[in-house]
């Protein structure tokens, strides 16, 4: 085992003697986060400030909405809407690498919001298919996976671990299982978000939804996105500039 390596397992066991979490005040509310990995720890700690967009963005829900957060990691961004806003907004978070399911379920059961939150271990994508989720880092709170293909340019890094995983199209999901169809909309997903944005006509043409906020690598990728949600009738309402990372969009429909 390598020092750093060492270092992390040491510094989570600490936090074990602890109870295993962290609790971090965002914005109004008081979220508590598990702390199984150094990752984990490090998204707790920057939980405030890393997005602060996209906290503003879910400020901005409705009451009586439905909301999927798309790609949902450990559940930042589900823990917080569903703190804020309880029963008044219905949340479905879907996640699937296995680890970071885990955090995420770890985490709703911490924060005792297993009524708000309903989480899902699928791969939304641009097809309905059993296939292969290809992981870089096998770790909770590890990001940049990708299903149906070792995608390296997106990975960064080549797989340390492959699951199966059933990828589902958005309107496949609503329109043969059910879910409803969203008000809004998180999609996060490292590479995949024009393959879930073209399997999802219908549901972008839903006039239920209202908004939806989504990362995107490159110009040309932000250019395709604007495309398609135009065609559904949604158009640009901001370009967050305070997200570290890439880049996002927020559409609306006027």
């Amino acid at each position: 085992m390598s020092l750093k390596n060492i270092i992390n397992e040491l510094i989570v066991s600490a936090y074990k003697l602890k109870g295993g979490y962290v609790n971090v005040q965002v914005r109004d509310q008081s979220i508590l986060i598990s702390v199984d990995h150094l990752r984990t720890l490090n998204r707790a700690k920057t939980y405030s400030i890393k997005e602060p967009d996209t906290l503003d963005w879910l400020d901005s829900f409705e009451s009586d909405s439905c909301y999927f957060d798309i790609g949902a990691n450990i559940g930042q961004y589900s823990l917080y809407p569903a703190k804020k806003y309880g029963h008044k907004v219905r949340i479905y978070a879907f996640e699937p690498q296995s680890n970071n399911y885990y955090a995420l379920n770890k985490n709703i059961y911490l924060n005792n919001l297993s009524e708000e939150i309903s989480s899902y271990c699928v791969a939304v994508s641009g097809k309905t298919e059993f296939s292969k989720l290809y992981i870089p880092k096998f770790i909770p709170g590890g990001n940049r996976s990708q299903f149906g293909a070792e995608d390296l340019e997106n990975m960064k890094i080549p797989a340390t671990h492959i699951q199966g995983m059933f990828g589902v199209t958005l309107d496949d999901l609503c329109g043969q299982w059910g879910f409803p169809y969203p008000n809004y909309m998180k999609i996060d997903v490292d590479g995949l978000e024009l393959a879930i944005l073209k399997g999802a006509p219908v549901v972008l043409k839903n006039p239920a939804l209202k908004s939806v906020i989504i990362e995107l690598g490159t110009e040309a990728e932000r250019n395709e996105a604007i495309a398609l949600m135009q065609q559904a009738g949604l158009e640009v309402k901001l370009r967050p500039s305070r997200n570290w990372g890439e880049a996002y969009l927020i559409f609306e429909r006027p």
